[in-house]
């Protein structure tokens, strides 16, 4: 067994290429069009594609960027077939948060990391994830109130941390998992900051210090997880290796976790919290999931029913469609290109949006409306383009923990809806929040009541 050998990260230092041959509005100095994609990206996309066709620049958090806009823009970037498009470089304003995480390598490095992750994600370790999860889903939910109104969004936030730290990390003393969650909530808060440098006092600042805490907990972590063993996530990175027999420095795991973390964190609860926002919304539809639930043989979600839950794939679809975590993501142009007549310079930033592209109403109809029966066979409007539907990338980066992210929310709606029916007011309904990942401004304000006690209620 050896250690993977890891390239160094990239050294090269791209130019700023003039831009200005490139469509776009008037340029100010520094803010651009922050303050109005922070407040509504989707309608600031809209009303650039509207101005300046799909191709446009504009300038955001203090860089200039070329968005790319529509499915074809997403194929082409995504499959990357002429090897032009880092996403190292395209994303090193979260350098200092996420470097080394396998979104943020490229190439060979990044097919070689890739190959030693994907043993952590071999079916029988996830059939193992499962029964990991349903017993402390189950635990979890049985502390949640009933009868009074609850504020959805930040409880499953609070549900997953503490679900991440069993099953992900097999953590089980208190203030370890209180001191991990409050560096990872530190850590996610500052994706968002406006000043990219991390001075102290900053968002950026109290990020990449929370960064280091992570660190230094997953090193100790390591060196137990090594001399013991253990059946949760962690241990398996601890452990995985490629079919040389390869694996990894305790920094590559480190760097790996780190990001996996977030990046499965966000999924989860994002779509979580859009499923219940439509359930709440909808009493036929959630007795139509709870009806196929029902059909379950009794006892914990087994790996080999996933499969039975169709219509709560649907929906979780539809989650992922119409509040996708990753709305837009960059990339940096490594040689000269062009794209729909454009010349895209080295050194060019460019920015891919599969949120907007998945509510394009040519795409899918009405697609303000939460539709499950978009994916049946009979309509399969995601299948309109190969990229039509993409929350979770495509190409060689395309989201290695896909699969475990649809496992953790089927086993969390199968627990949920056996236990409880769920209610929302028509003055509780919520304005989002798109980036850096969606949110309901008012946390989701939602009444659940146990299965018996909800047979009696109006």
């Amino acid at each position: 067994m050896s250690v993977l050998k890891t390239d160094p990260v990239l050294s090269t230092r791209l130019p700023r290429p003039h831009l200005g041959h490139i469509p776009g509005p008037r340029k100010f100095p520094f803010i651009g069009k922050t303050i109005s994609f922070a407040l509504d990206p989707y309608g600031t996309y809209s009303d650039q594609v509207a101005r300046f066709g799909d191709v446009f620049r504009m300038s955001v958090f203090g860089e200039t960027w070329v968005v790319l806009a529509g499915p074809d823009a997403l194929e082409h970037v995504y499959l990357n077939r002429d090897n032009i498009f880092s996403a190292q470089h395209g994303l090193k304003a979260f350098a200092p948060l996420f470097s080394g995480g396998l979104l943020h390598r490229d190439d060979l490095d990044h097919r070689a990391h890739r190959r030693v992750m994907q043993a952590a994600f071999r079916a029988p370790v996830l059939e193992n994830y499962l029964h990991l999860m349903n017993g402390e889903i189950a635990r979890l939910l049985d502390e949640w109130p009933t009868g009074e109104k609850m504020k959805f969004a930040p409880a499953i936030k609070e549900l997953t941390l503490r679900l991440g730290a069993k099953v992900f990390m097999g953590l089980e003393d208190p203030a370890e998992v209180a001191r991990i969650n409050a560096a990872f909530v530190q850590e996610v808060a500052a994706t968002s900051a406006l000043i990219r440098k991390p001075l102290p006092f900053t968002k950026m600042g109290r990020g990449v210090a929370a960064r280091k805490s992570l660190s230094d907990d997953f090193r100790r972590l390591i060196a137990r997880r090594k001399a013991t063993g253990g059946n949760d996530f962690f241990s398996q990175l601890c452990i995985a290796q490629n079919e040389d027999g390869q694996t990894w420095s305790d920094n590559d795991i480190i760097d790996h976790f780190n990001f996996l973390l977030i990046a499965a964190h966000d999924a989860v609860t994002g779509a979580l919290t859009a499923m219940i926002w439509a359930l709440a919304q909808d009493d036929h539809l959630q007795e139509s999931v709870r009806a196929e639930i029902a059909h379950l043989p009794v006892g914990p979600l087994s790996y080999g029913d996933l499969e039975k839950l169709d219509l709560t794939n649907r929906v979780y679809r539809e989650a992922l469609r119409r509040f996708t975590p990753s709305a837009f993501t960059a990339r940096a142009v490594m040689a000269d290109a062009q794209w729909q007549g454009h010349h895209l310079p080295r050194g060019t930033k460019v920015v891919i949006c599969p949120g907007p592209v998945m509510m394009t109403p040519e795409i899918f109809p009405h697609p303000d409306r939460f539709d499950p029966d978009r994916y049946t066979p009979d309509r399969a409007e995601d299948r309109v383009h190969k990229f039509a539907w993409s929350p979770f990338g495509g190409g060689a980066h395309k989201c290695i923990g896909l699969h475990f992210s649809t496992i953790q929310v089927k086993a969390f709606i199968v627990e949920f809806l056996r236990r409880f029916k769920l209610g929302m007011e028509g003055s509780d309904r919520p304005n989002w929040r798109h980036i850096p990942t969606p949110i309901p401004t008012n946390g989701l304000p939602v009444t659940l009541w146990r299965r018996q006690a909800a047979q009696q209620t109006p």
